[in-house]
């Protein structure tokens, strides 16, 4: 087995005197895709920056290839940690590949020349992320998916082991988000280098990620997505009476029963399981034993007490309104 690009033993994070986390001792290999996830207020960003180098731990140490962090000088940090923060990307007169080009910065120096070698690390970045085509574009002229895609190869420019990505699908649309999800599966595969990343994704980080870092006001949980939806944790970490987490297939289902109504529904699978979904979200009950069915005979024919409907609107209307 590989040795671990890194590795924290006993860290307290925090800020002042005041602890958010501790005592934590965690691991992560060459192409691992790390999700820390939890609650607001829990740690994620801070121990993003803390693994970075940009605030100190309260206590503990971390181990970057075997050496403590502590003795690795500025220089030599940039060239192990690349970070993306959460903020919007707001650039002017700047082409997409000189955004790219400041992870070179490193290896470059002040005076910031670029070499044949520089110029094919960028290329090659920009290939990773697909944006060789937008290579000479301002950076103020391409959306918002596009800019977050070339923060990430100005991450992949730096040429570092570990890549640490704070929030990187905030202000992104549900497909920019998922595609940039996988991007970085691919990259960890491809690249050998390992993702860590905070996220509020957690249907994306249970079909994505590695291992996840699970963040919850009483300590931190770490293993793969599955075996913590098994032993209940994150249940723990983010249910309540509100919602729960589906044991089968890990989605978050919201529990607002507002009414003594209960049915039992048959039928086709798929109408089944979207005529089960509307009638949850309007507060009814469902139970293979209640004495009331609903039959989903096809997508436009649905049975309910001697009458027929063609639509789930319709059923539903008919069942809030006329019960």
């Amino acid at each position: 087995m590989e040795n671990p690009i890194l590795h924290t033993e006993n860290l307290t994070i925090g800020y002042g005197r005041r602890a958010v986390q501790s005592s934590l001792c965690l691991t992560a290999y060459p192409r691992d895709l790390i999700c820390l996830t939890g609650t607001n207020g829990t740690g994620k960003s801070t121990l993003l920056r803390t693994l970075a180098g940009l605030q100190r731990p309260l206590s503990g140490t971390i181990a970057i290839k075997g050496e403590p962090l502590h003795g690795i000088n500025k220089k030599e940090r940039a060239k192990l940690f690349s970070l993306v923060l959460t903020e919007r990307i707001d650039i002017d007169n700047l082409t997409v590949h000189d955004l790219v080009a400041y992870g070179r910065f490193p290896y470059t120096g002040w005076g910031g020349g670029l070499s044949c070698e520089d110029e094919k690390i960028i290329d090659t970045a920009l290939a990773h992320v697909n944006l060789t085509h937008k290579k000479h574009c301002m950076a103020n002229e391409i959306s918002d998916g596009e800019k977050q895609r070339a923060v990430i190869a100005k991450a992949l420019a730096q040429d570092t082991p570990i890549v640490l990505l704070d929030e990187p699908t905030a202000h992104l649309d549900l497909p920019n988000r998922i595609e940039i999800m996988l991007l970085l599966r691919r990259l960890s595969v491809n690249t050998g280098k390992t993702f860590i990343l905070s996220t509020h994704e957690l249907d994306l980080a249970l079909q994505t990620a590695d291992k996840i870092w699970l963040f919850s006001g009483s300590g931190m949980e770490c293993g793969i997505p599955e075996d913590l939806m098994l032993s209940g944790k994150f249940q723990q970490a983010f249910g309540s009476d509100k919602f729960l987490f589906d044991e089968e297939d890990g989605h978050c289902k919201v529990n607002h029963i507002m009414g003594d109504l209960t049915v039992n529904v048959t039928g086709e699978r798929l109408p089944s399981v979207w005529l089960s979904r509307a009638l949850n979200r309007c507060g009814i009950n469902i139970d293979a034993g209640a004495e009331t069915t609903i039959t989903a005979a096809s997508p436009d024919r649905f049975e309910y007490r001697g009458k027929t409907f063609g639509s789930i609107e319709s059923v539903i209307r008919h069942i809030l309104y006329n019960t």
